[in-house]
């Protein structure tokens, strides 16, 4: 048995075995940090002796810079007992400098002195197939191999890269089952390389994901083509199945700038272009922008901006306030709060930039909290000074769906000490409410504890009488678009007119936001709204700014 066995044993063992495989064995003493290693392997990599001293200092001349760090901390969880097994693919430089792609596998074991070993082989995986046996098609790790090496010897030769995804495919294995996925795996990787010319290689990257390289010398076939004909072979193919196992595909396109890129920008950029392509609706391509790809570095940059800023107790965060008037007298009853930032590496960054990347990232629901309870805070001392008063705060889908946002809203009212009829939720309206489940319960939560809703931004979306009647908000506030609609002629005019009658039928109130200049409240006023907001009568300011408003206008109106 290996194990126990002086090291100079174990050797002379391994030295027989050497010569009858394609494969590279080593020791490494992790008690002393000696390597010992073939002679054939000091020819292809910069280590002159097969007895290596100081070996993970030594290692830094012949591992890729940034695969040392994860080599180091695997070989340390092996040295610390952590660990007794050893497996990784990584990248040596050669003595030409090139990269060799390697996988490196060993078990650690013990020697006669006590010492620990790690025991193993390491082999080039450049002369490995690596293939697919799903598709037939090589991996992502061949793929690695030969692009490194055509963009180090002749990037010009690059016309296209192209990822291609399957749309929806992790709902397709939940639901048909995995035997189905691979199914459709399969007669994607058929069409694709039954579509392209013998130049252009094909490689299945990760789960539902392959990759297209053309390198071609004849005639260019454009990449909007190809994949073009790619999706009319998977529509023959879903016919003649009669449309069981229905899916689409989309694509990220890379067509130009391929001098000085290496395989992992190849890799994140195509990742980035069939996102792209996903997110604008699936069942299409996207060339890479550059432009689009450096806003999205930006909206990353802001998300750790924004995260780090929350964790700072909210360092640069302000809740701002926006006054609603009483249609009749114009004096002020309520205020909307509005979430303001102050970055101090972006400076003001505008509420349409910053709340989707929230809302995308999760981060919307700590940050609707801190706002919930600000203006909760601030509704209860401007009470003082109108009984009547409430605040406004706005709701994302993100906080319904993903937070216990009644829990949150009960426990705001209860420890700052205010009543229900203080707070106004708004939500956006959006056809998703009638038949969203967790909504109807929320909607009906807060009907059963008098807490009001209002629904934002109306005009600009579903909106149909209905959709009223099924939510029964306490407030429709009418959008500013809507309202220059009615501004601009009479037809839109006379609807505006009727729509207020009708919402007013069926018991609920009207705020008409976005009224700026005195010639569009003289026309508006006469459609019978009961609030109006807009810049008017104030734009959005911070707290204390709000209050000296609040306190020189607040009772008797402008």
């Amino acid at each position: 048995m290996v194990q126990n066995m002086p090291i100079e044993q174990i050797r002379s063992i391994m030295e027989v075995l050497q010569s009858s495989l394609d494969a590279y064995l080593f020791i490494l003493d992790m008690t002393s940090e000696v390597y010992y290693i073939p002679e054939k392997l000091t020819e292809r990599v910069a280590l002159d002796s097969t007895r290596v001293e100081n070996c993970m200092e030594a290692l830094k001349a012949i591992v890729y810079p940034s695969d040392y760090a994860m080599l180091a901390e695997d070989i340390a969880r092996c040295a610390s007992g952590e660990q007794d097994k050893h497996d990784l693919e990584y990248r040596w430089l050669g003595r030409d400098n090139r990269v060799i792609w390697i996988n490196c596998q060993g078990a650690v074991i013990t020697d006669a002195d006590g010492h620990r070993l790690l025991v193993g082989r390491v082999s080039e995986l450049g002369r490995q197939a690596k293939a697919d046996n799903v598709t037939g098609l090589r991996r992502e790790t061949r793929f690695r191999l030969d692009v490194e090496e055509i963009l180090r010897d002749r990037p010009e030769s690059i016309r296209y890269c192209m990822r291609v995804g399957i749309d929806n495919f992790k709902e397709i294995n939940e639901k048909d089952g995995t035997e189905a996925g691979d199914l459709i795996l399969y007669e994607l990787s058929k069409c694709i390389t039954d579509t392209v010319v013998e130049e252009v290689s094909v490689y299945r990257l990760v789960a539902d994901e392959f990759m297209l390289i053309d390198t071609g010398s004849g005639m260019v076939e454009q990449p909007a083509e190809i994949y073009n004909q790619i999706k009319t072979k998977i529509e023959k193919v879903i016919k003649g199945k009669d449309y069981s196992g229905f899916y689409t595909i989309s694509a990220g396109i890379l067509n130009r700038d391929f001098a000085g890129k290496s395989s992992e920008d190849i890799m994140k950029l195509s990742e980035f272009a069939l996102n792209e392509a996903k997110r604008k609706g699936k069942n299409q391509l996207a060339f890479f922008e550059q432009k689009d790809y450096d806003q999205y570095l930006k909206h990353l940059d802001i998300r750790k901006e924004i995260r780090r800023d929350i964790s700072n107790q909210f360092a640069g965060f302000e809740v701002y306030y926006q006054p609603i008037v009483e249609a009749g007298s114009y004096r002020i009853i309520g205020a909307e709060a509005l979430l303001r930032w102050q970055s101090k590496k972006y400076g003001s960054v505008s509420p349409a930039v910053m709340i989707p990347i929230m809302e995308e990232s999760g981060l919307i629901i700590p940050i609707g909290r801190y706002v919930l309870w600000e203006a909760a805070k601030m509704c209860k001392k401007w009470k003082k000074i109108i009984p009547e008063f409430h605040v406004n705060v706005n709701l994302s889908y993100v906080q319904v769906h993903k937070s216990d946002l009644m829990n949150d809203v009960s426990a705001c009212m209860q420890e700052v000490g205010i009543s229900p009829d203080s707070l106004v939720l708004e939500l956006t309206e959006s056809g998703s409410i009638e038949t969203d489940n967790r909504i109807q319960k929320l909607l009906q939560d807060l009907k059963d504890s008098r807490i009001n809703l209002a629904i934002d931004d109306f005009g600009t979306g579903y909106s149909n009488m209905r959709y009223l009647k099924e939510i029964q908000a306490k407030t429709v506030k009418l959008d500013r678009s809507f309202v220059l609609q009615a501004l601009k002629n009479d037809y839109d005019y006379m609807i505006i007119t009727h729509l207020i009658d009708m919402i007013h039928s069926l018991g609920s109130t009207v705020c008409m936001e976005g009224i700026e200049y005195d010639h569009e409240l003289e026309k508006m006023k006469s459609t019978k709204p009961d609030m109006i907001q807009g810049y008017l009568f104030g734009r959005p300011s911070p707290a204390e700014v709000f209050e000296t408003f609040l306190l020189e206008n607040g009772k008797n109106g402008q």
